[in-house]
């Protein structure tokens, strides 16, 4: 018989949450430094402040799974691993509790669809002026010119700077199913069959990506520090106010800004108005609460849609599995949309990407 491999889902959920990571990203560090802000990075260097900060608020703000479903998923494991060390009995007893767990929660919370039941945060946290990131992009497009591909790769390769969360998902409609048809299996004396059907049980397990685009973090970071500051102290706030408009900048160029760019202009014309507002009357306070409400409320519409993807897109794959060739689809199909989105932009440059470039003629701002 041959062994079913632990998904790395399964084994991070199994260890306590971000192990998986490990085996994704074999040269990536784990960073602990800030207690609840666990993730990892290709840098041994602990990321920006704000950037733990900002992990713990989405932790605080993201709805726990039901510890009921965590473990039944993680009876199913521990069945698969009793078959493989040919202890049907330990197999049969770990199912029965899943299958039981499963039905429970689904007649408790029959609303239930898509269950989190891991999360690993990798962070890609780049320190570039917005000049320096406009430069690379330009260099790249020259290469490309000239069909200088791998050349153009290698500058454009290392333009990722945010915070990737990546959250894998139960589906409710399959994997109980799934788990009731093993445990039939194996008190029949079918293992072959339950380790089949277990197997099919994990492919439907989705992985779904949401970018966070660090830029944007750090504009939101500068503009709490702005409005942290004593009113008196004008030029101090107005270094901050400048610093988080070439974070907006440096977005523009990394390409965050292009399925959001109305909602990235607006923040930028808002920080242009309290500096005028600082250099005139310095009535600021509402602009800034106004100002952190817009950035509260765009880092979470990124969050927001991703669910909402997940939602929509998946639903009618869930309920005809036979649409399920290998690799679930969620992944696939944000994927998809996202290269539709790249290749959009690249057709045209938006009103916001002018202004900033007229911006940058004008006042070029190093950002520390």
């Amino acid at each position: 018989m041959k062994k079913l491999m632990i998904s790395a889902v399964a084994a991070a959920v199994l260890s306590g949450g971000v192990a998986s990571a490990a085996t994704q990203q074999k040269r990536a560090v784990l960073h602990n430094e800030v207690a609840g802000a666990n993730y990892y990075s290709m840098q041994k260097k602990a990321a920006r402040a704000f950037i733990p900060e900002a992990i713990k608020a989405h932790h605080a703000a993201t709805p726990k799974p039901p510890k009921e479903i965590l473990q039944a998923f993680g009876d199913t494991v521990h069945a698969v691993q009793a078959i493989q060390h040919k202890d049907t009995k330990a197999a049969q007893k770990y199912l029965t509790e899943a299958d039981k767990l499963f039905s429970e929660m689904l007649k408790k919370h029959p609303e239930l669809k898509f269950v989190p039941i891991n999360e690993v945060i990798m962070v890609n946290d780049v320190i570039i002026t917005p000049e320096g990131a406009k430069k690379i992009v330009d260099t790249s497009r020259e290469l490309l010119k000239y069909y200088r591909t791998q050349a153009a790769r290698d500058l454009l390769v290392p333009m990722k700077d945010e915070m990737d969360v990546m959250t894998s998902y139960l589906p409710m409609a399959l994997y109980p199913v799934a788990t009731k048809k093993a445990l039939a299996a194996v008190k029949k004396g079918d293992v072959k069959s339950a380790i089949a059907i277990l197997a099919d049980a994990f492919n439907t397990i989705m992985t779904v990506k949401t970018v966070i685009p660090i830029p944007l973090l750090a504009a939101q970071d500068f503009v709490r520090q702005a409005a942290a500051l004593d009113k008196s102290k004008k030029e101090e706030a107005l270094k901050f106010l400048e610093a988080a408009k070439a974070e907006l900048q440096k977005a523009y160029y990394f390409g965050y800004t292009d399925t959001r760019s109305k909602a990235y202009k607006d923040l930028y014309d808002q920080i242009n108005a309290i500096e005028k507002e600082i250099k005139g009357k310095n009535m600021v306070e509402k602009m800034y609460e106004h100002l952190k409400s817009s950035f509260k409320n765009l880092i979470g519409k990124i969050y927001s849609d991703m669910r909402d993807t997940v939602a929509a897109e998946e639903a009618k794959v869930m309920k005809n599995p036979k649409m399920i060739n290998g690799a679930p689809s969620a992944k696939a199909k944000e994927e998809e949309l996202q290269e539709k989105q790249n290749f959009e932009a690249k057709m045209k440059i938006s009103e916001f990407g002018k202004e900033v470039e007229a911006d940058l003629k004008k006042a070029p701002v190093n950002a520390k």
